[in-house]
């Protein structure tokens, strides 16, 4: 009889023997032997090598990221026999080993006898200058209430540290928080105004209607008739971050949603329209299909089951969960969306249940454990859930929506904004910038003055310190410290949903302050960024990253990612913020080729702007019943306006950055304004050598591959003499290389250059 061990049971004897030590609290790299005690080679695959490779060097999650689980698999191969064992390996995230220079001053005003919360983060700045935003763990809780006039104070420490800190609570007979402020202007709904062509945001318009026109409307109904056990009428199955396996699933067919109702009002496409009316119809079967079944709480509706919410409330860490908050909001707001901008009725119907199901869930968790759970990365992320009950509020009145809107608050982005401190760096950009977004939707529905002022410092910061030449924030989805851009010129760069959300926001606070630097954010951000994140090929693509490093290329994602996902809608609003108007006056922010026809308004205008951009706007009048005229001055412009009217020079008044035109109009009158667009650089605020090349509202790339940057002999003065125009074209040559700029929204697969170095 031979003693010869088979090649399987070598491998299963080395599998046997094979231990890896302590593999539930991780800290450090890991052996992971390539031979096993009999003779077998071992190779090792980690299912996330951003936590752990297969040669076992660990890269510890940063500090509040929490701990990581991963799944590393060993292959065992001897002769002709191969097994593999899985091993979960448990990395912890990093200690807090931050060092403390201040605690920014915590001030809190509240009425006597009225039960709050101290905040559960405040603003620090650490010894090497970064200012952040930190959870304090209070003496006592966060539970507050007095019941006498003065002033009290609150001891706390910075958790995980020894870091104390104290809280000056100014105890008020009565606090006023509501506002007295009103919106100074009115939006024009975007059915009332069409683009015109040629231009390029009417062809990027005109292409990603033709893409939701070949859309498979079951295919986006999929993941939630399967969910609500409903035939899936034989559709394919969804893909990328809505494919089965994933746990974000249903975040798409809500962006669909919104894109359909913003389509339909930008095209008027009848096609359109029944598409929408059919997912919603559909819905409405999903939702009543979860509401027949008792697994399930009245009024829910998702892709997947309620095993994400009850997870998220036990502090279930990603990637084991994936913001179901966020996926829920992206539903509610298509829900929304068809209601209020395409006028289907059925859709508040379900969004008012789904508003519902909210405040049932959680109105009876404990204040500690929502904070808990809004600070969970990724895990607790909620989008901009906040907005869009605060929306549902204005149309059903319910109480208990609002109040639900503001179970979200979340007070390590919000407490340091009402400290007028700009504690973004390290915070994740578009996590974050939505929730501001519903902020200030809350002040809409309330007039709650700390939402608003929230929100006002929190663009401010972000546009002063945090943006990059075309309008985009955030590295590797991230704030980083204020005015550190040129340290951080990547291939991950300018997250695109987070400057949809921020032009949300901005639109928001323009209607209020009537001020035109958010008209100028607004035209640098839509030109440069959103018009430049769409494939040129008609695939509904969009770029989920806009490269800023020397040699950059856009890459367009199909796959259903966030970015995929507000880019459905991003083309068709180009048109909301172009006009404005209020009692006297009709605005002219952005110069795209448009008309405005608002025949019950009295506001019937043309809007012509040459493709080939000359500073020329003409706007034709057929109908203007305002005695106003108010066009903004761009922040490009340099000089003079030189205006006229039926061709004779006029003048007029310059007046909180407009220009205003004040006469009785008439049917074809014809304004004719020449501002005068001229190169310039901009320059990084933490770099003096780097710039982008601009003209007018346009951010131009030097076209090319090359990996290092260009180094050019530039500065304000030798521009005219350095470039000349292409003829027929937006583009320029840099005469002594020949190389070619072009608007960055005219490239597609083309390398480029955002920056280059002056010499």
């Amino acid at each position: 009889m031979s003693n010869k061990r088979s090649d399987l049971e070598i491998v299963q004897g080395d599998i046997e023997v094979l231990h890896l030590g302590n593999l539930k609290t991780v800290e450090f790299d890991i052996h992971l032997p390539t031979e096993g005690k009999n003779g077998s080679k071992i190779t090792w695959v980690s299912k996330d090598d951003r936590w752990i490779d297969g040669s076992g060097k660990v890269h510890q999650p940063e500090y509040g990221k929490g701990d990581r689980v991963v799944p590393i698999t060993a292959t065992f191969q001897y002769g002709e026999s191969s097994l593999q064992k899985i091993f979960e390996v448990k990395i912890l995230e990093e200690k807090n080993r931050i060092q403390v220079e201040k605690v920014f001053p915590i001030v809190i005003k509240q009425e006597v006898n009225k039960e709050f919360y101290l905040p559960s983060a405040v603003s620090i700045r650490t010894v090497s200058g970064d200012v952040l935003a930190h959870s304090v763990t209070w003496h006592g809780g966060e539970h507050r209430c007095f019941s006498e006039v003065g002033e009290q104070k609150a001891a706390g420490y910075l958790t995980d540290t020894l870091y104390e800190v104290e809280a000056v609570i100014f105890i008020e007979s009565q606090v006023e928080n509501k506002s007295n402020k009103a919106p100074q202007l009115h939006d024009i709904s975007t059915q009332k105004v069409h683009l015109e062509g040629p231009s390029l945001l009417k062809s990027a318009q005109n292409r990603r209607l033709q893409f939701l026109l070949t859309v498979n409307d079951d295919q986006m109904l999929y993941n939630f008739r399967k969910a609500a056990s409903l035939d899936t009428l034989n559709a394919p199955a969804m893909i990328g971050w809505d494919s089965d396996e994933s746990l974000l699933k249903g975040h798409t067919t809500g962006h669909y949603l919104s894109a359909l109702a913003l389509c339909y009002a930008s095209t008027g496409n009848e096609r359109i329209h029944q598409k929408l009316a059919y997912m919603v119809d559909e819905l409405n079967k999903v939702q009543l299909a979860f509401e027949a079944d008792d697994r399930y709480h009245y009024g829910f509706l998702s892709a997947y089951s309620e095993e994400q919410f009850d997870l998220l409330e036990v502090y279930t860490r990603y990637p084991k969960i994936w913001a179901p908050y966020y996926t829920l909001h992206k539903i509610l707001a298509g829900l929304l969306d068809s209601y209020h901008i395409a006028g289907i009725e059925p859709a508040l119907v379900i969004a008012d249940k789904v508003g519902d199901w909210i405040y049932n869930r959680l109105s009876v968790l404990p204040h500690e454990q929502l904070k808990k759970m809004w600070g969970l990365y990724i895990a607790g992320e909620f989008g901009g859930i906040n907005e869009s009950l605060a929306e549902l509020f204005t149309y059903t009145q319910k109480e208990h929506h609002i109040a639900a809107a503001k179970l979200f608050d979340n007070d390590r982005l919000f407490f340091p904004m009402e400290q007028q401190v700009d504690a973004l760096g390290a915070m994740h950009a578009n996590q974050h910038i939505p929730q501001i977004v519903g902020a200030f939707k809350i002040f809409e529905a309330t007039g709650e003055q700390k939402y608003y002022d929230i929100a006002k410092f929190f663009w401010e910061s972000v546009v002063n310190a945090h943006i990059y030449s075309i309008g985009g924030t955030g590295e590797g989805e991230m704030f980083k410290q204020p005015h550190k851009i040129g340290t951080h010129l990547t291939e991950h760069t300018a997250e695109t949903c987070a400057s949809y959300n921020l032009l949300k926001l901005t639109k928001q606070l323009y209607v209020y302050e009537n001020d035109a630097k958010y008209m100028d954010y607004y035209e640098r951000t839509m030109l440069n960024h959103i018009l430049s994140s769409t494939d040129h090929e008609c695939l509904g693509a969009s770029t989920y990253f806009m490269p800023t490093s020397p040699g950059g290329q856009k890459g367009y994602d199909e796959e259903n990612s966030c970015c995929h996902g507000t880019g459905l809608e991003n083309h068709f609003k180009y048109a909301e913020a172009i006009f404005f108007e209020d009692g006297d006056s009709l605005y002219v922010n952005l110069f795209v080729p448009a008309v405005l026809n608002d025949e019950g308004k009295g506001l019937q205008v043309v809007q012509s702007v040459p493709e080939i951009f000359n500073g020329e706007v003409e706007i034709r009048i057929e109908t203007l019943t305002r005695t106003n005229l108010r066009v903004r001055i761009p922040y490009w412009h340099q000089g003079e306006v030189t205006t006229f009217v039926n061709h004779t020079k006029v003048n007029t008044v310059e007046e909180n950055g407009y220009l205003v035109l004040s006469q009785e109009w008439n049917k074809g009158d014809q304004v004719t304004m020449k501002f005068t667009p001229r190169l310039r650089l901009e320059h990084t605020p933490d770099k003096a050598d780097i710039a982008s090349l601009a003209f007018g509202p346009y951010i131009l790339a030097a076209v090319s591959d090359q990996k290092d940057y260009f180094e050019l002999p530039l500065n304000h003065g030798n521009l005219p003499e350095k470039f000349e125009r292409v003829a027929n074209s937006n583009r320029f040559i840099f005469k002594d290389l020949h190389l070619e700029f072009a608007p960055l929204a005219e490239l597609n697969h083309e390398h480029y250059h955002l920056y280059i170095k002056t010499k």
